[in-house]
């Protein structure tokens, strides 16, 4: 599952492929001195996945999501950067989803969903089989991180492919 979070974390927050990102594996969300959080979920019959990315709305943090837009962050609004941080999220657990349709047939994905950190407490009343939490470390950037937790409703056993290059959802003109 690690491999999963770390391709959608390079699909969605880098912005140029060329950059570096530094994944540090933490034990849970206690640390993490974020304000908000963008909430998204993957599901099929089998399980269901919540992805969380912690976030403030610091310059540091504003300054990267305009990059990913081509936009300047003085032209930035408050609801340009919650729809800037909302799509990255729908990048990031599109990721996610397409690596787990080559698997499952019937997986959805939700909307992405702007909450506050302090919900990222509950995570474990979802009754988890498998949590991670990672701190994105990305060079100049904002200090992000990012929590997987996996509720099975059957056992499950899979690999992900590590390291397959997808799109970002791009449309293609034909």
């Amino acid at each position: 599952m690690g491999d999963i979070l770390r391709q959608g974390v390079r699909a969605s927050l880098l912005v140029s492929p060329e950059d570096s990102i530094e994944f540090v594996t933490t034990l849970g969300v206690g640390h993490i001195q974020t304000t908000h959080i963008v909430m998204l979920s993957v599901s099929s019959y089998c399980f269901r996945l919540v992805l969380l990315i912690h976030f403030s709305p610091d310059e540091a943090t504003r300054n990267h999501f305009s990059k990913l837009n081509k936009v300047l962050a003085s032209d930035m609004n408050e609801q340009a950067f919650t729809d800037a941080i909302s799509e990255c999220g729908n990048i990031f657990c599109g990721s996610i989803n397409r690596g787990l349709a080559k698997i499952f047939p019937h997986v959805g994905m939700s909307t992405p969903n702007i909450i506050d950190r302090q919900c990222a407490n509950y995570l474990a009343l979802l009754g988890g089989t498998f949590e991670e939490h990672v701190d994105i470390i990305l060079p100049g950037g904002p200090k992000l991180h990012a929590s997987l937790c996996v509720s099975e409703f059957e056992d499950l056993d899979f690999d992900v492919a590590a390291g397959e290059e997808e799109s970002n959802g791009e449309l293609e003109m034909f």
